[in-house]
């Protein structure tokens, strides 16, 4: 008879107090990286990449490049990012079903390994 009433709205959930967890967000727009096939590359292709998988950091290069290199490594990242969309497999099985795209790896390995050349000074 005498209960309490219940309130009308469930009060806003609290926020932890303290700094963020390890590992919540790790890329500078503070989500998760997405994953990339190009972070991903077969092993065994012959002659090796001189920059794409070797842990060089894609990025840093790009800042480097000159408008005609950029406009090289956009196109040919961009046709490796949308065919990837389209892939409709697991993630390792990527480059088995699209070997006809090592040749945009390729290309876009020698733009970035004569920005790197370029940066390096030699």
């Amino acid at each position: 008879m005498n209960r309490p009433r219940r309130p009308g709205q469930a009060p806003p959930r609290r926020r932890p107090s303290g700094p963020p967890h390890p590992g919540a967000g790790g890329g500078p727009a503070g989500g998760p990286r997405r994953r990339s096939p190009l972070d991903n590359l077969p092993p065994n292709v012959e002659p090796k990449f001189k920059v794409l998988g070797t842990g060089i950091d894609r990025q840093m290069l790009l800042s480097s490049a000159q408008p005609m290199e950029l406009a090289v490594i956009q196109l040919a990242t961009r046709e490796i990012e949308d065919a990837y969309q389209k892939f409709n497999g697991r993630f390792d099985e990527f480059w088995r079903q699209n070997a006809k795209l090592l040749d945009q790896v390729r290309k876009l390995d020698e733009v970035l390994a004569m920005i790197q050349q370029r940066r390096t000074g030699s």
